[in-house]
């Protein structure tokens, strides 16, 4: 009788254990911090080394690029505008295309750098996209790259009169690529240089 009850013991315990329900652990979403976009404060860009001008948010900084591969840069205008808030910067290179042998290769090297450029970041892009740039009232012309997905640099911009000058721009940031967790900040950013392409012109008039 005793073995019974024993064995009668074991099975209420047996059942009420595998009744008992497990807890099923959901995994918490992936949370980003709050992102405190710096203000919008506009300003000129106005140097006497630089054929142009235009405007930008105040956010950003200018610093002098005086060095390329361990030597001195080669024309005064190259410059960064850095905005360490959102751990970024735009790169400026200008080409004085009088100087060149001969504009059209002087042209030709241009865009074929920004070309390179845009393309070395393809393996990680989700799409890119070029715009032609066509504005004759300021002799402005070139094209704009827009790159989407985990890449460094987003937004590659050539921009030239097609006689004198030749300016290429590239917007970097120093975090990692992440495309989702970025999205905010480079749409901040590209709305900016689209207003500081918009507002763009040669202040060397001839």
């Amino acid at each position: 009788m005793q073995k019974i009850i024993i064995t009668a013991i074991i099975l209420t315990i047996i059942f009420f254990v595998s009744c008992k329900e497990e807890k099923v652990f959901i995994p918490k979403p992936r949370v980003y911090p709050k992102i405190e976009f710096p203000e919008r404060k506009p300003a000129k860009f106005s140097k006497d080394f630089c054929a142009f001008g235009f405007e930008y948010p105040g956010y950003m900084s200018f610093e002098q690029d005086t060095l390329f591969l361990h030597r001195d840069a080669p024309h005064q205008c190259w410059f960064n505008l850095n905005f360490p808030s959102l751990n970024g910067s735009v790169h400026f290179t200008y080409t004085d295309l009088k100087k060149c042998d001969t504009i059209a290769a002087c042209l030709h090297k241009v865009y074929n750098d920004a070309y390179r450029m845009a393309q070395e970041h393809v393996p990680k892009a989700n799409a890119m996209e070029d715009y032609i740039i066509n504005n004759p009232e300021k002799k402005v012309y070139g094209v704009l790259f827009n790159i989407e997905g985990h890449v460094a640099s987003p937004f590659q911009i050539v921009i030239t009169d097609s006689v004198n000058h030749a300016v290429r721009a590239a917007l970097y940031f120093k975090s990692r690529p992440e495309a989702d967790s970025m999205a905010p900040v480079i749409e901040f950013v590209k709305t900016d240089i689209m207003n500081m392409l918009n507002s763009f012109e040669w202040t060397d008039k001839k």
